[in-house]
């Protein structure tokens, strides 16, 4: 064997030893999301956050969306996570509320008008620096937080017209949180379902209505039955938990993969607000229009009932997480209306620019993090 074969087979047998480590040393972390893979969750935030993780991380740490209720339900989220199912999960705090009543006091303190950046920054700010019953929750449920997100202004996706108050009495809405107390001062009669089980409810007529994201009509197919759309903002709800992940998971990583994480969550939360909610929103309601969906302008009485609502929201929800066994939730309310007030004023220069909104959600939330906080 001459000096040239030789080196060439020493040559490979490196290269072969080193893919082979690389490989070994390559993991994958499996994401359940029961929305489905239409949601702009699904397709336009989560996507950018894995490959922000991969990118810093040389390609050995990945994550697999399965999304589509595969691996878990909504209601089921916060029990699969904690048991390992899945790495990581999409929480809504309200579908679980005794799981998550610090967080589902925020998501239930429903925020009015239409500027969801503001609304975004103040909730994932509560959450995760003015809200240590949230942290203790987490951990009691064995997972760790890191990001989430408000959606745009909910509104009525109807089956049939409703443009008044006297429409809405009676009707059959599907809402969850503190929208269930709006609905009931309106007069309809609330209706606990998920987003993804409306689809079906609003075919059958066992619901009338949504109370939802305008973005949720192409999410979850609400535009082949919903062909009415009472275009009156309703509230804001966040944070939804979209970097819920399970405490083992995250205490097996090293500081730098954590460090990945944490470093690419100011980016997950604003393409979460700005991408996939109001771009969405935007987008759907210009093609909804297209296929024949009718917006209807709410009036001063719609106008008068959310100012009713205000009135008694705090007091409302309070009572109703107190019963439920948290303590002061009055002090995680007044967190969140201090963030909103500093955060309205941020916002007017931020836009709709989604770097901006990155680098203030970094400045004023995530450079006071670090990853020994979670």
């Amino acid at each position: 064997m001459n000096t040239i074969t030789r080196n060439a087979i020493a040559a490979a047998s490196i290269l072969a030893t080193a893919l082979a480590a690389g490989a070994a040393d390559a993991r994958e972390l499996v994401y359940g999301s029961w929305v489905s893979p239409k949601h702009s969750i699904n397709s336009e935030a989560l996507p950018r956050y894995f490959d922000a993780i991969a990118a810093a991380s040389g390609g050995k740490l990945t994550w697999k969306l399965v999304a589509g209720g595969q691996l878990m339900n909504g209601r089921g989220t916060v029990e699969s996570v904690g048991d390992g199912i899945a790495d990581a999960g999409f929480v809504v705090p309200t579908y679980v509320p005794s799981s998550l009543p610090a967080t589902a006091t925020i998501y239930s303190s429903l925020v009015f008008g239409d500027d969801i950046v503001a609304a975004g920054g103040a909730a994932v700010e509560t959450l995760l620096l003015d809200c240590p019953q949230c942290k203790a929750e987490f951990k009691k449920n064995n997972a760790v937080t890191l990001a989430g997100y408000t959606a745009t202004p909910f509104v009525l996706m109807c089956s049939k017209p409703v443009t008044s108050l006297d429409d809405l009495k009676g009707k059959k809405v599907r809402v969850t949180g503190s929208g269930v107390k709006l609905m009931e001062m309106a007069g309809a009669t609330p209706v606990a379902m998920s987003p993804a089980e409306a689809t079906t409810a609003l075919q059958r007529g066992t619901v009338d209505c949504v109370l939802g994201s305008a973005s949720w009509l192409k999410s979850y197919g609400y535009q082949d039955v919903a062909k009415h759309i009472l275009n009156f903002p309703m509230g804001m709800t966040g944070p939804v938990l979209t970097a819920y992940i399970n405490r083992d998971t995250w205490n097996s990583l090293s500081d730098q993969e954590k460090q990945y994480h944490l470093d690419a969550a100011p980016l997950l939360v604003a393409h979460s607000v700005l991408t996939a909610y109001k771009k969405k929103d935007a987008e759907t309601i210009k093609a909804a229009k297209e296929i024949g969906v009718t917006l209807y302008d709410g009036g001063p009485e719609f106008q008068a009932l959310v100012d009713e609502f205000q009135v008694v929201n705090k007091a409302t929800t309070s009572e109703q997480f107190r019963k439920i066994g948290l303590k002061d939730p009055e002090s995680i309310i007044d967190a969140l209306h201090k963030n909103l007030k500093k955060w309205r004023a941020l916002s007017k220069d931020i836009g709709d620019d989604v770097d901006k909104y990155r680098a203030v959600l970094k400045r004023e939330i995530y450079d006071k993090l670090t990853i020994k906080d979670f």
